[in-house]
């Protein structure tokens, strides 16, 4: 509404600025029969009627109290009525003019004050008139201003009707745009703000003296599926009244998507604040009874500190969106984003820009890593590690830039140059080593869900004149491998015909079931991540892990090959347990074909044992 009635002043203003100028006009080629009679110089009013335009013009430009503004610009428009009644002689025309013109400035306005300004100088200045009739040299009879005044107040009643139905519509309108406004800001289905009203709103202290909460309920989805979309809501806007509940006091509470929230507080103590949050996820957790439904949730919580935050506020709420992701795939029911979080963000923003203009032909290399059977004592395969050349200092670690690929479809193009470059290293290797050497490949699901995957990889094998249980094929176990779509069902069923060894990588950090390793079949080989075998002296879980996991893979007749071993005493531990095939620093590092190549000449020498 202010703004509005702002726009209307600016009108005026510019109204008056040009009214006084053609009044300034007028007056100055007026001629001297004319203006004799007037009680001011032809000079004094011109200058009177541009310096009151200038200023008019002036007033209403500047920020000020809008009741103030009004004020001011109705006593300067007083202008119009004193300059007429300077030629009294001529009055009877000039102030009937004069003064409805004021009252017409002051129709369109929105304020009430300069209606009432209007009134006064109108009936003022008519009465001045009228009360000096004997000094008036008109030819109309002096009772015409007993009309004159009755028209007046009839004009001034009519423009206070329109005046008060013009404000009232606009107050209307105004309400309904406040309740539109705030419509828009919050969420329709929960009442609390939604993304853009949380963008809008103003806090009281600096952002970075404010934690960001993100609590998001995984399985909101499959809440609908499995309960329909009216208990899902149900199921959220209990989980809200909960968190209102058992939440400290919060600056705002915001549902930024379907199954996530925001809550801005005051940042308390960091432990105390991670401890009460563990809390939280425990009490939100707690199953929901909802029309006769015993209904579970599973929460991720991320804390946003706000310690090296940007002040772009849209940015924040993006990186609390991406950490709430990870703790889902991390199985993490709290995580806490700091500075060294939002460096490795920043890293792989830039990584992945840096990614779209790679070329794979140069800027990508690869590296092999054998493979070692304690039991023979001979290496039984190597795996092809893929290695990118890039000035971005810490953007080269496979950890970085292959989950960035695997985003876009240059996992597709880099996994097909990977294939060929194995297949030909594989050839190489022909007469160097034994038939059943075989060389490892790592697929991603992106790949397999490729309609192109599949004919490639048989292409290859002809064009290099290769058997299929020469290459393996690693699958890697993540929650992005959906073994129940019909893509990926296809290709782990053709690789099945083609009779390619599978090896499901990292075993045991994903949710691969017994029916899903049946899928795999041939599945050759569990691959054992790092994390279960490092330290495992010190730790009787491990070793409990890593037996169970053997125990499964003899039970499925299929190898169990841990990788990542750097120490004596990890081998140790793994051989004793029943494992005999190795894949680490401790035996050999990744390195070029060409020391590959040079070391399997050295071991079928006997030079190395």
């Amino acid at each position: 509404m202010e703004d509005i009635v702002r726009k209307q002043q600016w009108w005026i203003g510019n109204f008056a600025l040009f009214m006084m100028l053609v009044g300034a006009l007028i007056i100055y080629t007026t001629t001297e029969e004319t203006i004799k009679n007037a009680y001011l110089s032809r000079s004094v009013i011109i200058s009177f009627l541009v310096i009151m335009g200038i200023f008019i013009f002036y007033i209403s430009r500047r920020k000020m109290e809008i009741v103030l503004q009004t004020h001011l610009l109705s006593l300067m428009l007083l202008v119009v009525p004193i300059t007429s009644i300077s030629f009294l002689p001529y009055a009877a025309v000039t102030v009937w003019a004069s003064s409805f013109l004021f009252l017409m400035i002051a129709l369109i306005s929105y304020q009430r004050i300069m209606m009432w300004y209007a009134i006064i100088v109108t009936i003022a200045t008519s009465l001045y008139v009228m009360g000096n009739v004997d000094t008036v040299t008109v030819e109309i009879d002096p009772t015409d201003h007993y009309g004159r005044i009755g028209m007046i107040v009839i004009g001034v009643s009519i423009a206070l009707v329109i005046n008060h139905l013009h404000i009232r519509n606009l107050n209307r309108l105004n309400d309904l745009a406040i309740q539109l406004h705030d419509t828009a800001r919050r969420d329709e289905e929960t009442g609390v703000l939604n993304r853009q009203g949380l963008n809008e709103i103003d806090f009281p202290r600096s952002e970075q003296q404010l934690i960001f909460v993100g609590i998001h309920l995984e399985n909101y989805y499959e809440l609908a599926r499995y309960f329909g979309e009216d208990i899902q809501l149900q199921v959220l806007r209990a989980c809200i009244e909960r968190l209102k509940r058992q939440l400290p006091p919060y600056q705002a509470f915001a549902r930024i998507e379907a199954g996530t929230l925001l809550i801005v507080m005051e940042k308390p103590d960091e432990v105390a604040c991670k401890e009460a949050m563990e809390e939280l996820s425990q009490e939100i957790s707690v199953p929901y009874e909802i029309e006769g439904h015993h209904v579970y949730v599973n929460i991720s919580i991320v804390i946003d500190n706000g310690d090296g935050a940007t002040d772009n506020r849209k940015r924040r709420v993006q990186q609390l969106l991406t950490a709430l992701q990870e703790a889902a795939q991390q199985n993490e029911r709290v995580m806490c984003i700091d500075q060294e979080w939002r460096k490795d963000q920043e890293l792989r923003v830039k990584a992945a820009q840096s990614l779209a203009q790679a070329n794979i032909e140069t800027d990508f290399h690869l590296v092999y890593q054998l493979q070692y059977d304690v039991r023979s004592e001979q290496f039984i395969g190597l795996e092809a590690l893929v290695r990118w050349k890039t000035p971005l200092q810490g953007a080269d670690r496979p950890s970085v830039f292959i989950p960035i690929a695997e985003k876009s479809d240059l996992i597709i193009r880099l996994g097909e140059w990977i294939f060929e470059e194995g297949c030909k290293t594989r050839k190489a290797l022909v007469g160097l080593v034994p038939d059943e050497f075989t060389l490892s490949v790592n697929v991603s699901p992106r790949q397999l869900t490729s309609e192109s995957f599949m004919p490639f990889i048989e292409r290859t094998l002809l064009k290099y004149a290769l058997k299929p249980q020469q290459i393996k094929i690693e699958i890697t176990e993540s929650q992005s491998l959906d073994f129940e779509s019909q893509s990926i069902h296809r290709a782990l069923k053709r690789i099945k015909t083609l009779d390619f060894p599978v090896s499901l990588d990292d075993f045991g950090t994903g949710h691969a079931s017994y029916h899903v390793l049946e899928r795999l079949l041939p599945l050759r080989q569990l691959k054992i991540p790092k994390q279960f075998i490092e330290q495992i002296g010190a730790s009787e879980k491990r070793q409990s892990i890593l037996e169970s996991i053997f125990q499964l893979s003899e039970s499925m007749h299929v190898e169990c090959i841990v990788e990542g071993v750097e120490t004596g005493e990890e081998v140790r531990i793994a051989k004793e347990i029943g494992i005999h095939l190795f894949q680490g620093y401790f035996f050999a590092k990744p390195v070029p074909l060409k020391e590959i190549i040079c070391l399997l000449q050295k071991t079928n020498e006997g030079t190395i044992h």
